[in-house]
């Protein structure tokens, strides 16, 4: 088991199950940030109890908890009743999903930036192309993660796709 803060270790890896692995660990023992791009939140990796519960915990646990999600598509996990969706709608003060702009469009990585401090990067995101590396204690490469995805977020927008629809009863009533 490594540990967030303490183990400064490059580890490589190349299947889904270990980037889901990757992913839920370091999620876990995530105390402030959790920042994660994504291409469409590939449900191999982030649409597991795992990892929701490990979201669910932080934003539960720390009411100051920046966690935020950057995808260029969520169709098909909204179509697919995704974990992080949900979550999302539920919590809609803690967990954030937008789109990015257009001009990053281009980005075809994964990362996951935990605390500034960890990260799990895939600079090749596609079905086929799970390398990827992990550290628990990398600052400087974190750092250089979580600033770039500060840089898309900026200029991202609210996912509007996945906001729940709240229909007051009494609107209902009224209109019929």
């Amino acid at each position: 088991m490594y540990t967030l803060g303490e183990h400064d270790k490059d580890i490589l890896i190349d299947t889904p199950t270990e980037n889901r692995e990757a992913a839920i660990s370091l999620a876990r023992q995530a105390r402030s940030s959790i920042n994660l791009f994504t291409r469409d939140l590939d449900p191999r990796l982030f649409d597991n109890a795992g990892f929701e519960q490990s979201i669910f915990t932080l934003a539960r646990s720390h009411h100051s908890a920046d966690i935020r999600i950057l995808t260029m598509d969520s169709g098909r996990a909204r179509q697919q009743g995704h974990s992080l969706i949900r979550l999302a709608q539920k919590l809609t003060s803690s967990v954030f999903i937008h789109n990015p702009a257009r001009e990053y469009s281009h980005v075809i990585s994964t990362f996951l930036v935990v605390d500034r401090k960890g990260m799990l990067h895939r600079p090749r995101s596609t079905s086929t192309d799970y390398d990827a590396v992990v550290n628990y204690m990398a600052p400087e490469r974190a750092a250089e993660l979580q600033d770039f995805f500060n840089e898309m977020w900026e200029r991202s927008t609210p996912d509007s796709q996945i906001r729940r629809l709240h229909i007051s009863k009494q609107l209902i009533f009224n209109s019929e």
